[in-house]
């Protein structure tokens, strides 16, 4: 009788022990499919971002970050996408990859230039220059009142030069705000930064030097 009751009790540990090894096989092969499934998802959003040619802009990106992960420079996503300051992107904003769906690239560009247009910039005329210029704002102010006594409707009758930063008119039209005024006081001081950005942040093309 001894041996009957020690048989059972190994065949009921047997039974136990096949019972949890059951159980954790079919969570490991559901934490395995879930896994998969995530990936898979994580995968085609990854392909569909590459593969219209922009990126979405998320909250704490930085355009040098966003650079870093496509292989290129800051400074060219600035110029492709018309970024006036490189140190102002918003989460939502689409920021086009050069070489990269060439099509929605072009839709995207004009939609950049459109914001940076239209970008909300008020108050006094040095309030203006720091919301634009950050931590450049400084030596910009400087250079404004060297160049026109931050007077935006200041005109140079000799060379045509207009505006709070003096614009040439042949420099004004290689800028992203050449479709406005140049004694529009906000879209004169966007284009100073793009020109300032582009020229790798120095005042090379102004007389007046901070």
């Amino acid at each position: 009788m001894q041996l009957l009751h020690t048989d059972i009790r190994k065949c009921e540990q047997q039974n136990k022990g096949g019972r949890l090894f059951k159980k954790f096989a079919a969570s490991l092969m559901l934490a395995l499919a879930l896994a998969g499934a995530l990936f898979t998802l994580s995968s085609q959003g990854a392909h569909a971002q590459a593969a219209s040619g922009c990126y979405t802009v998320v909250s704490g990106d930085t355009l040098s970050g966003i650079a870093l992960r496509y292989g290129t420079s800051w400074q060219t996503l600035a110029s492709y996408n018309h970024i006036a300051n490189p140190n102002l992107i918003f989460p939502g904003q689409q920021v086009c990859i050069p070489g990269q769906g060439s099509s929605n690239a072009t839709s995207v560009s004009v939609q950049s230039q459109a914001s940076t247009a239209s970008q909300s910039v008020s108050g006094s005329i040095p309030q203006m220059i720091y919301q634009v210029f950050g931590s450049y704002g400084a030596q910009a102010l400087s250079v404004a009142q060297c160049e026109s006594s931050l007077n935006p409707y200041a005109t140079n009758s000799s060379s045509g030069a207009a505006g709070l930063f003096q614009f040439l008119p042949s420099t004004w039209a290689t800028t992203s705000q050449a479709a406005y005024s140049p004694y529009n006081a906000a879209a004169n001081i966007r284009a100073a930064y793009e020109v300032f950005a582009r020229d790798g942040f120095t005042w090379r093309e102004w007389s007046c030097q901070p």
